[in-house]
């Protein structure tokens, strides 16, 4: 899923830009220009997160910033778990 696929989905979400935009704490056109660019902010991600109760990951958003930490936390867990 590319991160304007995942906006997209975040708007199906909520029925539109407007509840979306209101339910994470952002205005209307700061979400309509990250959708247009493909490219929400961090903050953007996990405020989604959040009020899709982890239906849309952060990931999915900004898989350039959220991908390389899960992949830690999960490599970390892993280790921890063959000890």
């Amino acid at each position: 899923m590319t991160p304007r696929e995942g906006l997209a989905r975040a708007i199906r979400h909520f029925g539109n830009s407007t509840k979306l935009a209101r339910a994470i704490g952002f205005t209307q056109p700061a979400v309509k220009r990250a959708h247009r660019l493909g490219r929400p902010t961090a903050e953007m991600c996990v405020n989604i997160e959040f009020a899709t109760r982890g239906k849309i990951k952060r990931e999915w958003l900004r898989p350039d910033v959220f991908a390389r930490d899960v992949k830690l936390i999960e490599n970390s867990w892993s280790r921890s778990k063959a000890s």
